[in-house]
């Protein structure tokens, strides 16, 4: 559904510029070259800050060290293409409560970004920043697009941009609560009590 230049030609509606852009590649216009600058940070913002299941990806983890410090018994390569951790896979639950997480931290290693955890052979959710443009719901790239016209704004629009600026954010938040009511939609599990509440988990423990 959605391409890069899709998204594009909706973030200059939301910035209600009449230009089309139909190659984002070649296209050597002010508005597309702003545009193009400002893309990936757009895109890596909002895939991490919808964080869907339906952009979510596994990956096992490749081992940098055991035993790094005295606080974990491994820490593992921090994927190159990651936009956001989700959590370390439990293969005993779908979802994370407090009592099933499995513990992580982000940190620096001999200079070298790392995955701190006491998980052996661990796996990774994650959002990707390779997720496909096409796997978007329609308001996920909506989200996108005016992430991008939001960044894209002070450039293209000049001294009208703190306005409309406003008017954008605006219209991202309700983009971004659409697009996760339909990553849950689609997404729906149904769990016992237990799962569900750590209240109840507690109390029948």
């Amino acid at each position: 559904m959605y391409t890069k230049a899709k998204i594009f030609n909706l973030a200059l509606g939301a910035l209600l510029l009449t230009k089309r852009i139909s190659d984002t590649e070649t296209d050597t216009s002010t508005e597309c070259q702003t545009l193009n600058v400002h893309y990936e940070t757009a895109l890596l913002a909002t895939l991490e800050d919808l964080d869907l299941d339906a952009t979510s990806s596994q990956k096992t983890l490749e081992l940098r060290v055991t035993a790094p410090n005295d606080l974990w018994l491994f820490a593992y390569k921090y994927p190159t293409d990651c936009a956001l951790i989700r959590r370390i896979q439990n293969s005993a639950v779908l979802k994370d409560t407090r009592s099933t997480q499995i513990s992580r931290r982000v940190g620096l290693h001999v200079g070298e970004k790392v995955i701190f955890t006491n998980q052996e052979g661990a796996i990774l959710e994650y959002i990707s920043d390779n997720v496909p443009l096409n796997s978007l719901s329609a308001n996920a790239g909506l989200a996108v697009a005016y992430k991008l016209a939001s960044l894209a704004a002070p450039l293209i629009t000049g001294k009208a941009a703190d306005k409309l600026r406003k008017e954008i954010k605006q219209d991202y938040v309700i983009a971004k609560a659409e697009a996760q009511e339909h990553d849950r939609m689609e997404n729906a599990n149904f769990d016992d009590d237990a799962t569900m509440s750590e209240f109840v988990e507690e109390r029948i423990s």
